[in-house]
């Protein structure tokens, strides 16, 4: 029986953390006090890209071997802290969002160890301020995530979109440009749209935009459907459920010939903190503009 219980405090606020000896990821060992202690030690990094964003929680209460569940409604039984936001146009939904590392460990606590946010915020839902690609390979291809995100990157690059990437935690990367706020979710879209075309039409070997994996014919699938109102993605420096706790952690552009898919795990997220520092500690510094990026996208001919 699982029964040693922490009390985590933040200000005036408690959250009695339960059953934190319970060995939720059994592969490695990793107890549910271990994931708490990991997400009120990433808070500070973490929350910038969390705060004010609806969020979906992948919960595991017993642990990751015994199955878990999607959770995007904000619960009756949380506390008045945790914030909340009433979004959607048919179907109305009262999202849970983390503000607080209270919030976070609070999360960590009820099982909610994979933590999935939109790309807009509360306060501006239909504009997004990030523009997401997802790189998601054929089986045991990561030398082709590998090569196709210096391509994405140059296009990026290219259209003056500041280009930042992170691991999924699973088998791909996600190359994210920070963005003005000033596109609704259909530009952004749009976008996404023509670059990927471009990309294809450039590397027609290496890359589609084919949904169906019977049609992709072991290429890369560029995947931009998280551009859309409503999608989530993994948030950076999420866990995953998956063996070994591996993180969607954001990386350096000169990691990218060197790193795993899966290869940054909890254990090892503080070490590479205290000597590389956050990766995406600037990502807010320059932002880019859907507008301008349609304008240069126009006028490139060497794509």
């Amino acid at each position: 029986m699982y029964l040693y219980r922490v009390n985590y405090v933040f200000g005036d606020i408690t959250v009695a953390c339960t059953n934190t000896d319970r060995i939720v990821f059994p592969e490695s060992g990793i107890t549910k006090g271990d994931v708490i202690e990991y997400y009120r030690d990433v808070a500070e990094v973490m929350l910038p890209e969390l705060r004010r964003r609806p969020l979906t929680i992948e919960r595991f209460t017993k642990g990751i071997d015994k199955g878990g569940f999607f959770q995007k409604h904000a619960q009756k039984h949380y506390p008045a802290w945790i914030a909340r936001e009433e979004l959607g146009t048919k179907k109305r939904v009262v999202y849970p969002i983390c503000d607080s590392a209270a919030a976070l460990v609070y999360f960590a606590n009820q099982g909610g160890f994979v933590l999935h946010v939109w790309t807009s915020r509360r306060e501006a839902p239909e504009y997004p301020d990030e523009l997401v690609f997802d790189l998601d390979p054929p089986e045991g291809r990561f030398d082709l995530v590998q090569q196709t995100a210096r391509v994405v990157q140059e296009l990026f690059d290219q259209l003056a979109l500041p280009a930042f990437v992170k691991t999924t935690g699973s088998k791909g990367l996600h190359v994210v440009a920070p963005l003005d706020g000033r596109a609704t979710f259909d530009e952004v879209a749009r976008l996404c749209d023509r670059m990927s075309r471009r990309l294809c039409a450039r590397h027609p070997e290496m890359l589609t935009t084919e949904f169906y994996k019977k049609d992709r014919k072991n290429r890369l699938y560029l995947d931009t459907m998280r551009n859309s109102l409503g999608a989530t993605i993994v948030a950076p420096y999420s866990l995953r459920a998956r063996a070994g706790a591996p993180v969607s952690a954001p990386i350096g552009w000169d990691e990218i010939e060197t790193i795993t898919p899966d290869g940054i795990k909890l254990p090892n997220v503080r070490l590479r903190l205290d000597r590389r520092g956050d990766p995406w500690k600037t990502l807010r510094v320059k932002l880019g503009s859907v507008a301008a990026a349609h304008r240069a996208l126009t006028g490139l001919t060497e794509f």
